[in-house]
Parts: structure tokens; C-alpha cells; sequence
């Protein structure tokens, strides 16, 4: 995947395509980053809050609207969610492909769906997370997370540190249930700032009798 060559390519669509606004194309530019972060594998889960943040559209009509557009004008494939705990997906296009066996030299033109999937199950094509192994994104990482009523720093932060040292247990081990790996950190997160709280005096008042007579030795 030549990124330079596919933002040219888009950039020169949008140049073209008098239907699009500056919030369609701010919107793309937030997903291709998405897309970016996760090494331009399809589809990508999306969360609408932080698409909406980093597209700087505040209205979600707007970005709804935008996003469907992209999707009619075949700039993307946009996979809504009607699971609340699950994201949408997107799948991103992409706008340098071709067949030659040397250097490309930008001239293809073929519009083409990257061919890595993630699984799917049933019949309805819902997206299923990974249960083993390592997770695809960042975002499974975060609804994980937050199913479990964690905060989103502590998913960015068990992500960041295997992302960091290739999804290794003790830094040797290949990972083989990253969810078990994430049960574990919550419950050592847990577990210290459980002990940060030891020794920390309570609030209350001190108990001493009201007709103690202060003169009487000790």
C-alpha cells in the first residue's frame, strides 16, 4: 500500500467531485487515519465520538449524512452497527492498485477493496472479535475494555505496552489469549489501586470524652 500515491489519487477526486464539502473530505481524512493506525487492514472498526472529534464535525446528522455520501460515491464502504456494545465497520478503498511487475509508475487507475477480512459468523455478518491470539485494533481493545467498565487509559495502556513489545508474554512468549492477558491487567490495576489506598487516614472526628478533666495527672 503506497499511502503517497492513494492520498494523490484522492486528492485528485476531490478536486473533481463538485458534490463533496470541506466535511466530507475532513471526514475521510479522519478514517484514512484510522485506517493508517491499523496498517491499512479492512475493515476498521470505527467509534463515532472520536471519528466526530478528529473530523471536527459536531453535528451528528452531519457526520452520519457525510458518511453515507462517501459510501453512495463509492469513496469507502461504510458497514453500520446496530449493536450498542460493537462499532461500525469501514471498509477503505484503495485508490493505487495495478499489475505491474516493477517500479509502479502511478498511472493505474483501478479502484479496488483491499482483500484482508476479518472473520465474520452467521448469517447476518455481524463482526466477531477476536477471542485468541492478539487483537486487530485498537478499538477491539477499548470495547473490551470498556464491557468490563474500565477506562480507556487503561486500554490505551495495556495496548500501547504489548503493541510495543510484539504481543509477547514477559517479553518472550508469543501471546495466545490476549482477553485473558487483559482480565489480568484489570485485576492488577485493580489490586494497586486497591493498596494505594492502604494506610490513608479516614476522615472523622477524634473520640475523647466531653467531662475529661484535663488537670488530673497522667
Amino acid at each position: 500500500m503506497n499511502y503517497i500515491k492513494h492520498l494523490n489519487k484522492v486528492m485528485q477526486k476531490f478536486y473533481e467531485d463538485d458534490r463533496l464539502l470541506s466535511s466530507h473530505i475532513s471526514l475521510y481524512i479522519a478514517l484514512f487515519q484510522v485506517w493508517n493506525q491499523n496498517r491499512f487492514i479492512n475493515p476498521v472498526l470505527i467509534i463515532r465520538t472520536e471519528i466526530m472529534r478528529a473530523a471536527k464535525i459536531s453535528s451528528l446528522s452531519t457526520y452520519t449524512k457525510c458518511l453515507r455520501q462517501l459510501h453512495d460515491w463509492q469513496y469507502l464502504e461504510y458497514k453500520p452497527s446496530f449493536n450498542p456494545s460493537l462499532g461500525s465497520r469501514i471498509n477503505m478503498y484503495n485508490f493505487c492498485t495495478c499489475n505491474c511487475t516493477g517500479k509502479c509508475t502511478g498511472s493505474c487507475t483501478e479502484t479496488v477493496r483491499l482483500t484482508v477480512q476479518l472473520p465474520y459468523i452467521n448469517n447476518i455478518n455481524k463482526y466477531k472479535e477476536s477471542e485468541t491470539g492478539i487483537p486487530h485494533t485498537f478499538d477491539e481493545v477499548f470495547i473490551f475494555f470498556k464491557k468490563e467498565k474500565f477506562p480507556k487509559m487503561e486500554a490505551e495502556k495495556f495496548y500501547n505496552h504489548y503493541q510495543s513489545n510484539g504481543w509477547k508474554v514477559g517479553g518472550k512468549t508469543p501471546m495466545e489469549d490476549w482477553q485473558a492477558a487483559a482480565r489480568k491487567w484489570m485485576l492488577n490495576s485493580s489490586e494497586f489501586n486497591g493498596k494505594n489506598n492502604i494506610g490513608q487516614p479516614k476522615a472523622g472526628n477524634l473520640h475523647t470524652e466531653s467531662d475529661k478533666n484535663y488537670s488530673e495527672p497522667l
